[in-house]
């Protein structure tokens, strides 16, 4: 097939997909008016992402993540360097699905580009609990109120098994991805 793919009974163009992303690419490049998003599409499921850009002492790195006219996710990957973090995948990620606004796609993608808009703006840390049940994670930035949480999150069932130190909560953390792509 051609880069036009048959989804259920509807074509699905790669333009629609990136026409569906392009208000969150405008967010963005209000903050960073030379970003070129380098888009990933997933035709078959009607999905798109990019990742933001990475500041250098960033011990992680954002991604942006949409479902054509629906869901809405930030995840976030361990930033390359450390050994130890890039073999493990587990990591932190906040959806935003379509039932939780009653199906009002404006007020979802006004909630998620609020919180990209954090995202650039502001220092970022994501906390990770290590228990002998669950590992967590939970996503923050730091407005001039304080830390803020991050929509979403996510637990995984452990059982302490291959968790060193669990008990332990360890602070990844990120300077402003606006302050370092303009430095």
């Amino acid at each position: 097939m051609s880069a036009t793919q048959i989804l259920g009974a509807r074509l699905m163009d790669p333009r629609t997909v990136e026409d569906d992303a392009s208000a969150t690419v405008k967010v963005v490049q209000t903050y960073l008016p030379h970003f070129k998003p380098n888009f990933k599409l997933d035709l078959e499921h009607g999905w798109w992402s990019f990742e933001l850009p990475c500041p250098l002492t960033a011990e992680y790195q954002f991604s942006l993540h949409g479902e054509l006219g629906g869901e809405r996710q930030m995840a976030a990957r361990r930033a390359q360097g450390e050994e130890e973090l890039v073999k493990a995948n587990r990591f932190w990620y906040g959806a935003m699905e379509m039932a939780d606004f009653r199906d009002d796609s404006s007020g979802l993608e006004a909630l998620f580009h609020e919180q990209v808009k954090s995202l650039l703006q502001y220092p970022t840390r994501i906390v990770e609990n290590k228990g002998i049940i669950f590992l967590s994670y939970r996503a923050e930035y730091q407005s001039d109120a304080g830390w803020r949480r991050l929509r979403g999150g996510v637990s995984y069932l452990g059982l302490g098994f291959g968790i060193p130190f669990f008990g332990k909560e360890r602070v990844y953390t990120s300077p402003p991805i606006v302050s370092w792509a303009r430095a």
